[in-house]
């Protein structure tokens, strides 16, 4: 029973000066870093505003034929020649992908109403309707429009209007990051001159919209994520409708688009701003 309480009574000795020090860690953990010296803290905001880098459209071909082969064969023909010449305006600056559709169309009777049906058993098939989609992406603003132009010259069955828009690269987000930092210093600037105080060293830059010493409660100040706004794409700057009485006459894969062709179709357009938000949060000394 002695050894016992011995042992026992070693071991809270042992441990407590873990207890203390623990503590005191926590004490100073919890103590905020800008509570022994002045310092002024600014948050920046930059709303920049920069051109669109991006453009996309599509346009799909149709062919019909009692033969789904031939069909499918034309369409694809015809959406080979939009390729060439898509790539021959915009080359490395776009992306195309292409998709291929077959359905079949069906026979139609009349009810005892007068109302059109399609009779769709396997027997009744009439023919074949193939659609061919031709989606492109270009990076370079600058040749969308013609890029668009040359595929409207081949007479597609139907068209997107031509849509523009900011993607954010690193770049993009940088220019805004920037911005923010730039205008954090100006505020801690003017609140230093305001009060009659110099301005000292940086201490501290977050990125992101709370202030960096948070609202002190015991714990470390908050944390924000890092918020980056920009408009979202969709922007259309034209709209321009093909029908098929205006299909390019098509003789092969060989089929040329002129230049004149392109120049008919390549409406002008003023690609809109797009606007980049970024936020940043600084903590800088006072100086003596």
């Amino acid at each position: 029973m002695t050894k016992t309480i011995f042992l026992t009574v070693l071991s809270f000795l042992i441990s407590a000066p873990l207890f203390a020090q623990t503590n005191d860690n926590e004490r100073k953990f919890e103590q905020p870093y800008w509570i022994e010296q002045p310092v002024i803290e600014a948050l920046g905001r930059a709303r920049v505003e920069l051109p669109p880098n991006r453009a996309r459209f599509s346009v799909r071909f149709s062919e019909t034929d009692r033969d789904a082969k031939v069909a499918m064969q034309t369409a694809v023909e015809r959406a080979r020649a939009a390729y060439t010449a898509i790539k021959a305006v915009s080359g490395e600056a776009s992306e195309v992908a292409t998709s291929v559709t077959v359905n079949p169309y069906f026979e139609q009777y009349r009810d005892r109403d007068g109302d059109r049906i399609e009779n769709r058993r396997a027997d009744k098939v009439r023919g074949y309707e193939a659609n061919v989609t031709v989606r492109v992406l270009v990076n370079d603003v600058a040749v969308a429009g013609p890029a668009r132009a040359a595929a409207l010259a081949l007479g597609p069955e139907e068209a997107e209007p031509l849509q523009v828009y900011l993607d954010q690269t690193a770049n993009v987000l940088q220019q805004a990051y920037a911005a923010a930092v730039a205008d954090a210093a100006a505020r801690a600037e003017a609140s230093a001159s305001a009060a009659g105080a110099a301005l000292g060293k940086l201490l501290v830059i977050q990125e992101g919209s709370s202030p960096c010493m948070g609202r002190w409660t015991g714990g470390t100040g908050r944390m924000a994520m890092n918020q980056f706004r920009a408009s979202p794409p969709g922007d259309r700057l034209e709209t321009v409708s093909v029908t098929a009485s205006a299909k390019h006459s098509f003789t092969g894969a060989d089929d040329a688009v002129t230049q004149a062709e392109i120049n008919a179709l390549n409406l002008p357009s003023d690609p809109p701003k797009q606007t980049v938000e970024a936020q940043v949060c600084v903590v800088y000394a006072v100086g003596d």
